[in-house]
């Protein structure tokens, strides 16, 4: 039989203080540029500074997603959900949760908490946060989830209108057994097995920004477990 080690309150305080302050740090980054970008003439260094800088808010989002102290127990990381107001024929989004929400997203009353987040790209508009907070009127769903009473209560948050092109990448078949050959797959939707009806998480998106006839293309990873404050993966005792 195996047992899971206990955080020590010292770990649990350092993965909070670390992680918000890459995020901070990561919001911050965003911010500037993107401020520099609307009051200065648009450049090459410009563009690539903005790119650099959304790659980098992801991941820091992303990382702090993984947080065991921060994730609520029992959740994936990462999944696939359909916010309030899709139907079952829209496919799902990427969604996470955040305990506190970087200052990026704005709230009404203050810092935001307790956040559910999904990945929205639109095209033409690039790409975007949808999101609300646990805080706000919520109803049980018909798969038992908590989600907003009412669509128009949902917030959106601009990362980048420069984001033109999402793709997503996935190693192998999702049936395919330990000794088959796999190999990296980049389709322009997320993978669905015909027979479940539902969606596969992949393991990248490729983010492909454009700006007049510059193309950057960045790779972000989906984390799927958690890991533990200190950074060491846990083994059972």
């Amino acid at each position: 039989m195996s047992r899971k080690r206990g955080f020590s309150m010292i770990e649990v305080l350092l993965a909070l203080t670390i992680g918000g302050l890459v995020l901070m740090a990561a919001t911050s980054l965003l911010i500037t540029i993107s401020r520099a970008w609307a009051e200065r003439p648009a450049t090459r260094d410009a563009f690539d500074a903005h790119v650099n800088g959304v790659a980098h808010f992801l991941t820091a989002v992303l990382e702090e997603a993984t947080l065991a102290t921060l994730n609520r127990s029992g959740d994936d990381v990462i999944d696939l959900q359909r916010p309030v107001g899709f139907s079952e024929s829209d496919d799902p989004l990427i969604h996470f949760y955040l305990r506190e929400a970087p200052p990026l997203l704005v709230w009404p009353t203050g810092s935001a908490s307790r956040v559910h987040c999904y990945f929205q790209f639109t095209e033409g508009e690039g790409l975007s946060f949808l999101w609300f907070s646990e805080l706000q009127e919520l109803e049980k769903n018909k798969e038992g989830r908590m989600e907003l009473e009412d669509e128009d209560d949902l917030f959106k948050t601009v990362i980048s209108p420069f984001c033109a092109e999402i793709f997503y990448c996935y190693y192998g078949d999702e049936d395919a057994d330990a000794d088959d050959i796999k190999e990296w797959e980049i389709v322009e939707d997320l993978e669905e097995n015909v027979q479940s009806a539902k969606f596969r998480i992949p393991a990248f998106m490729k983010l492909v920004f454009k700006w007049e006839q510059e193309d950057l293309e960045r790779t972000i990873t989906l984390p799927i477990k958690r890991i533990s404050p200190n950074g060491i993966e846990e083994e059972p005792l």
